[in-house]
């Protein structure tokens, strides 16, 4: 046996249906002003990638081996033979010389630490050399951006290194983040983009 009055329980119901009636028809302070959205930018909800990934190598627009033949490994710093690559700046850290990453004989590709060309299309695997720890979690979706579907049943992709990171200078610059959404609770519609 409980010690609560009986006339409780229908009280509290009583109370409720009242306090929803109020809600639903606005008498408690009346309906909010509804008011228009501004629209948010395109680039709040672009799915693009933060840089454009190249698909073959180039230098202002110039295909690598329209300088390079390939029939001698370069050598000594690019930035310092002429008026074309010392326009570069090389801010990756402790890696400052041009062919820690890039390959000698092949300027169109990239180069693993036992010589071997890594091509363009698989530059992670460049990037997995000096960092292991971010490679295995970009490979498990931790890091970076993945393209496709959330399920994991049905096709994803995950994007280049180099769709985010510039890589000359791959510290990730700040991004503008896009302002809330805007609820109007009594007009039923969401702001922003239509």
């Amino acid at each position: 046996m409980t010690d609560e009055p009986g006339w409780a329980r229908p009280a509290v119901v009583v109370g409720l249906a009242l306090l929803a009636v109020g809600l639903w028809t606005g008498a408690l302070g009346g309906p909010a002003e509804k008011r228009d959205a501004a629209p948010l930018d395109p680039k709040s909800y672009s799915t693009d990638t933060v840089r454009k990934v190249r698909k073959s190598m180039t230098f202002d627009g110039a295909p690598c081996q329209s300088c390079h033949e390939g029939k001698e490994a370069l050598q000594g710093d690019p930035r310092e033979k002429g008026i074309f690559h010392e326009a570069i700046k090389l801010q990756h850290g402790r890696n400052q010389h041009c062919f820690n990453c890039h390959h000698r004989l092949q300027p169109a590709d990239f180069s693993n630490f036992d010589g071997a060309p890594i091509k363009l299309a698989d530059v992670q695997l460049l990037c997995a050399r000096c960092h292991g720890t971010t490679y295995r979690d970009w490979q498990q979706g931790s890091h970076g951006r993945r393209t496709g579907s959330w399920d994991s049943a049905k096709a994803s992709k995950n994007t280049v290194c180099i769709a985010c990171h510039e890589p000359h200078w791959p510290v990730f610059k700040p991004l503008q983040a896009a302002p809330p959404p805007q609820v109007n609770p009594h007009g039923g519609e969401q702001g922003g983009h239509h």
